[in-house]
């Protein structure tokens, strides 16, 4: 595996264990100018098949969080969403959903509690990459920004999950309507999917969080649900996704809908898991790699289906062969040049010809970069 890192911002932050974590406010990240433009996250990455280019969306607190790299330049080039943004978005986090050539896109938060309501709440947006230019569809929560969103393109509906309040809702694009569907947290973890999927015939899957008000020490219980718009009802699973250990949450870190109909599920714990949607039985394939985070997932044209898994330059990228049920190492992603690796990966998209771009966030002593992964056998 060739591997190159593409620099969009490069700064240094040495300051992040002595003075920044715990102490810091939001207030405070804005009023430094190197956090402020430069410590930037590739939170969402997509693969645009016609236009060839990679739509990247950052966390960035400076709200410049939507840009384009081209693979055949190297370059990249903001896509102006400050024009349409306000301070409070921060981020396209797992929110770039592309449907008939332009894209859907959400903004996610980063602001502390104290401005909550001057917050107006997460925007849902379409973006046109032929034209460049954007469309405000709703705020379907208010005071709530969107973590993820995902699109039933024969239905044309989009379905969020919103932080801190962890709501499910629906937006029905032909009608412009938004509904709250459900609230699957449980006020003690994070409960939601990192991202999550529609399966072929119709249902939306996701997780909730159990939690008992009489329990005087809540257990925190990750469970799977599923949701047909046809019949508007919840079907509420009473388990999750295999545990492999006492610290392992079952929490959803990617889900990836193979062409095989079956849903592909990595873990915070880095264990691949298949749930086939027919019958909800859940299967564990393995846990490749180094033992934490699988946020990105992708299937290649050759039907493998590729992830990355790992942290603090310890990132892999593995591929899971469904013939053979094996999983294939193809190798640390690190740039030789630049003599590191990243923090961790996000997300990440594949091209047709097996060229991986992952994007690397959470990196608090340097900018994050655009990872570039070339495979070959």
């Amino acid at each position: 595996m060739k591997v190159k890192a593409h620099i969009l911002k490069d700064r240094r932050f040495n300051n992040w264990e002595s003075e920044v974590f715990g102490r810091w406010t939001w207030h405070d990240l804005r009023a430094d100018p190197g956090y402020y433009h430069d410590w930037i996250s590739f939170d969402g990455v997509a693969w645009h098949p016609t236009l060839k280019r990679v739509y990247c969306g950052l966390t960035a607190l400076d709200n410049d969080i939507f840009y384009v790299f081209d693979p055949a330049t190297g370059e990249f080039r903001s896509l102006g969403f400050q024009a349409i943004g306000d301070r409070f978005d921060a981020k396209f986090h797992r929110s770039m959903e592309l449907g008939d050539g332009s894209f859907y896109c959400a903004t996610a938060l980063l602001h502390d509690q104290d401005v909550q309501f001057e917050a107006g709440g997460g925007k849902l947006l379409h973006f046109d990459p032929f034209t460049e230019t954007y469309r405000l569809l709703a705020v379907p929560v208010p005071h709530h920004y969107i973590q993820s969103i995902t699109l039933d393109r024969q239905r044309r509906i989009i379905y969020g999950f919103t932080y801190p309040g962890e709501y499910f809702f629906r937006y029905d694009i032909e009608t412009g309507q938004s509904r709250i569907l459900a609230f699957i947290g449980n006020g003690i973890a994070m409960c939601q999917p990192h991202y999550f999927v529609v399966d072929n015939d119709g249902y939306v899957w996701g997780t909730w969080g159990q939690t008992r008000a009489f329990e005087d020490t809540p257990a925190i219980k990750i469970q799977l649900f599923k949701y047909h718009p046809d019949t508007d009802q919840f079907t509420w699973f009473p388990f999750g996704l295999p545990r492999v250990s006492e610290a392992d949450r079952g929490s959803v870190d990617g889900m990836l809908l193979g062409s095989d109909g079956m849903i592909y599920i990595g873990t915070a714990a880095a264990s691949l898991v298949r749930l086939n949607p027919r019958t909800a039985e859940v299967e564990l394939l393995g846990r490749p790699g180094p033992k934490a985070r699988m946020a990105g997932l992708a299937e290649g044209s050759d039907g493998r289906i590729y992830m990355a898994c790992g942290t603090l330059d310890e990132t892999s990228i593995f591929a899971y062969d469904r013939n053979s049920g094996e999983f294939i190492h193809h190798g640390v992603i690190y740039d030789p040049e630049l003599n590191t690796g990243p923090a961790r990966i996000h997300d990440m998209a594949i091209t047709e010809d097996l060229v991986i771009y992952a994007g690397e966030n959470d990196n608090v002593t340097r900018s994050s970069y655009l990872w570039e992964c070339r495979i070959s056998d």
